[in-house]
């Protein structure tokens, strides 16, 4: 390997911080396991850390070369992302009145959570962020298959800690009042994560 200890421990860190950190994905965790359980929302918690992860790989490899050469891609996935977190706030805002309880639709699965993360901006800040300043300048594929690998791992129970944070609220949700009251937050949160993707 050609990467240091100091630059995998900061590697680690930054793992750590923008896996747990809020965000569009934490956030929709959140909502998913008070809606549907921790259980049924463990495929989107896997999606995400196994997205973020190959997202990592690909920028490793250049993928975010392509954004030079072709800017108009970049502006197309940061409005496209934005409005699909905006659908996402408006499901959350007329779900059924019960969050408790759905029979009419069903947690984000594998690979919707998986494919979320390229449209997602914090896992691009993420992937760049960690290929500029944890790598060397002349890295082996070894090194960034062993951040791919870590950051799936590590970023598994950091986003799990959402889920977790979905039961503890789910037992407070005792009347349709708070239920209404908790959708309507979490759709205005994800509409102001939106409205930060485009105005930035």
């Amino acid at each position: 390997m050609s990467i240091t200890a100091q630059q995998l421990t900061s590697f680690l860190v930054l793992a750590i911080v923008i896996s747990v950190t809020p965000g569009p994905n934490n956030f929709m965790v959140l909502f998913s396991s008070v809606r549907f359980g921790a259980y049924k929302t463990l495929a989107h918690i896997s999606g995400a850390s196994v997205g973020s992860a190959l997202m990592l790989l690909l920028v490793g490899l250049g993928l975010h070369e392509i954004f030079t050469i072709f800017p108009y891609i970049q502006a197309v996935m940061k409005y496209s992302g934005a409005a699909y977190i905006l659908y996402l706030s408006s499901n959350m805002l007329g779900s059924a009145s019960d969050a408790k309880q759905s029979v009419t639709s069903n947690p984000m699965s594998f690979i919707e959570a998986s494919f979320f993360q390229f449209i997602n901006p914090k896992s691009w800040i993420m992937a760049s962020v960690a290929i500029s300043t944890c790598l060397p300048s002349v890295f082996l594929f070894e090194d960034l298959a062993l951040y791919t690998v870590l950051f799936a791992v590590v970023s598994f129970p950091c986003v799990g800690i959402w889920a977790w944070f979905g039961v503890v609220i789910k037992h407070y949700l005792t009347d349709m009042l708070l239920v209404r009251r908790f959708n309507q937050i979490c759709a205005g949160i994800m509409a102001l994560c939106a409205l930060s993707i485009m105005l930035f």
